[in-house]
């Protein structure tokens, strides 16, 4: 089968398959810096007084140090946690967040005793993880649909897409809630 004309399930056992084989920790490494660069180098980041993050699997670029350099510069900082098979909602870090990994992904996820929540509609800037983004700007990420859902709440947000980059692809299957990143950094 001709990828161009594949489904989304196609394209991410392709990206998953290509992260297993392709991405070392140095290409993991390197890519995270120049995201990290970019984002804290963008003036929408140093524009937006509410900033939502992620906090990165495996295959994604470790992004601690721009988290990090928003919350010391006193930023509405926060990141998602999973409530559910249909419900992400995004927590608010401080300093002295704990977080917890017992959860489905492994993600460290900050406890809701410890973090408020932050309302879709607060958010200034919110910056999108994924397996991949099209020229277009959009995404295809790990199939749950919790960022579809999220962003659809939240249409006042500039979206930044971010992604190691071992793929460019010029068109990625999308459907019509798909929404398109307003930028998109590649690692790579």
């Amino acid at each position: 089968m001709n990828l161009t004309e594949g489904d989304k399930k196609t394209w991410r056992s392709v990206l998953r398959r290509m992260s297993r084989e392709e991405l070392t920790t140095d290409v993991r490494n390197r890519a995270s810096e120049e995201i990290c660069r970019r984002l804290i180098d963008n003036p929408k980041l140093s524009e937006a007084q509410c900033i939502g993050f992620y906090m990165p699997l495996p295959d994604e670029p470790e992004i601690s140090a721009v988290i990090r350099h928003f919350l010391d510069a006193g930023k509405t900082v926060a990141v998602p946690r999973v409530e559910d098979a249909e419900t992400m909602r995004f927590l608010q870090l401080r300093n002295d967040t704990d977080f917890s990994t017992d959860n489905a992904f492994g993600i460290p996820e900050p406890s809701p005793e410890d973090a408020p929540e932050i309302s879709s509609r607060d958010f200034d800037l919110i910056v999108v993880p994924a397996l991949a983004f099209d020229a277009a700007g959009f995404r295809l990420g790990r199939g749950k649909g919790y960022y579809d859902r999220y962003l659809a709440l939240a249409p006042q947000a500039y979206t930044i897409g971010v992604t190691i980059g071992l793929m460019k692809p010029e068109q990625l299957p999308h459907d019509e809630w798909d929404l398109p990143m307003n930028e998109v950094y590649f690692g790579l």
